[in-house]
């Protein structure tokens, strides 16, 4: 069997590697060739852990060299399902240590290994284990000794073992498997008329798988429901700055704790729409988290006022909004309206094109837009969020129009008056009084232009100055 084979010849490459320094290491290993010859498939390996106890020896040496092999040969015995879950504590308390080395290549192989026990049948079902084997990663992103290229794959391996995790859960409570298809998203370059007509036809069949998974709501959670639970309330304190209690973490980056938690919002809807006590987590503390993100009446200092925390949480809103506005109605309606209000206020450029991104989002999803006219303006109760959603935008597509009315005529005529007096000026006095005088008359147009640009946005609209035309 070539599994076999290979796993002799890695058991020979540590044996020649141990010679010198590890005596002990070597005779284990010449050991384990000759226990290995007497077996014939995985699951006797698993029976049988005296090969797994070899490549653990080599990976307590703490060299390098040793290091590399044993993860790498512990690698294929976990993908070949040839260790028993019994073992997964001490494999764990391994790359516990290794995480702790200092050499790029065996974090990475320590990641690596993290990420083969997710996705094979060795996939953590404790609450320790689960919380160790995320914690590594954890601390290798946050570690001030790993380099950039160990924080990167830390990242994403947290990533993809966290969409494990509760594809387990959605598997383990008999959930619909619903993600949001890349086709149902907006894009920002297409027509409006394109989004509308792609919108509608997605929609009906996402509105009746929505409508089914509210019907049969669950209270009870399985034991790998409980574990996603607490990932998703540790992510959230994260999120919010806060340290995680249960995955031992004193503090990540607020903004890759809210990007983890967007990704869960989006594509694990069932979850949430299905399970009491998800739902109590998402009502009770993520829309606590993301009301509070979106203030706007406070200054906002660090990382929770950078333009790419501001995009996680407009992005988690908006799908808060459009994927659980029929049973978050009150937090919906407190997202809509803060939304609206941003739209008036004087607010960097960049925050207020983003939340108008969001708002293009709902327009022209039929599905959502006719839910929250549904659920808000027919409602006597609840505020017209779509009337006042539409009455913002018509005032700013008009205050844009008028800006451009003003402005446009008078910008052409300076311009036109400038080019006339460079070429007079060059003629008569030279280059150099020319260009002085040129710009005089910017400096003179561009405070006209401001003048104008206060009457019609009602703050400074520095991006449209003649200093950056």
């Amino acid at each position: 069997m070539a599994f076999m084979a290979v796993l002799e010849s890695d058991l020979r490459a540590l044996s020649a590697e141990a010679r010198r320094r590890y005596p002990a290491v070597k005779d284990a290993a010449e050991h384990a060739i000759l226990k290995l010859r007497s077996l014939s498939s995985p699951s006797e390996i698993a029976q049988n852990e005296d090969i797994l106890r070899m490549f653990l020896m080599a990976c307590d040496v703490k060299s390098v060299k040793l290091s590399v092999l044993g993860l790498s040969c512990l690698q294929k015995l976990i993908s070949h399902d040839a260790v028993s879950s019994s073992s997964l504590k001490e494999i764990l308390c391994t790359l516990k240590d290794h995480a702790e080395m200092t050499d790029e290549t065996v974090q990475h192989k320590t990641l690596q290994t993290i990420l083969i026990i997710f996705q094979s049948k060795l996939h953590p079902e404790s609450e320790d284990n689960m919380a160790q084997a995320l914690g590594i990663c954890l601390r290798l992103l946050e570690s001030s000794r790993s380099s950039d290229n160990v924080r990167n794959t830390a990242a994403a391996t947290f990533r993809q073992a966290v969409a494990l995790i509760f594809d387990n859960v959605v598997s383990a409570e008999s959930l619909p498997a619903i993600k949001i298809s890349p086709s149902s998203q907006i894009s920002r370059t297409s027509f409006v008329t394109d989004d509308v007509s792609r919108s509608i036809t997605h929609s009906m069949s996402l509105e009746s798988e929505f409508v089914s998974g509210r019907a049969a709501v669950q209270g009870t959670l399985t034991k790998t429901g409980k574990l996603g639970l607490r990932l998703l309330e540790d992510l959230t304190a994260l999120a919010a700055g806060g340290s995680a209690t249960w995955l031992r973490v004193m503090a990540v980056q607020r903004t890759f704790a809210l990007d983890i938690l967007e990704f869960i919002l989006s594509n694990y809807t069932p979850i949430f729409c299905s399970l009491v006590s998800y739902e109590q987590v998402l009502r009770h503390q993520v829309c606590s988290l993301l009301m509070t993100s979106l203030r706007t009446n406070v200054e906002v200092e660090g990382e929770a006022g950078e333009p790419t925390f501001r995009r996680l949480v407009l992005r988690s809103v908006a799908h808060i909004i459009r994927l659980y506005s029929l049973f978050l109605v009150t937090e919906c309606e407190v997202f809509l309206n803060t939304l609206i209000k941003v739209t008036c206020l004087d607010l960097p450029l960049w925050h207020r094109i983003l939340v108008l991104e969001v708002l293009r989002g709902f327009c022209v999803e039929a599905r959502t837009l006719r839910l929250l006219f549904q659920n808000f303006d027919m409602d006597p109760n609840n505020t017209n969020v779509v009337e006042n959603m539409v009455k913002a935008l018509a005032r700013i597509i008009s205050t844009i129009q008028v800006f451009l009315f003003i402005t446009l005529p008078f910008f052409l005529y300076l311009l036109h008056l400038i080019i006339s007096l460079f070429c007079s000026h060059v003629a008569q006095y030279g280059f150099d009084f020319a260009r002085v005088m040129c710009i005089e008359l910017i400096t003179e147009g561009e405070s006209v232009l401001e003048v104008l640009s206060n009457l019609a946005f009602g703050h400074d609209r520095h991006d449209l100055t003649f200093s950056r035309i």
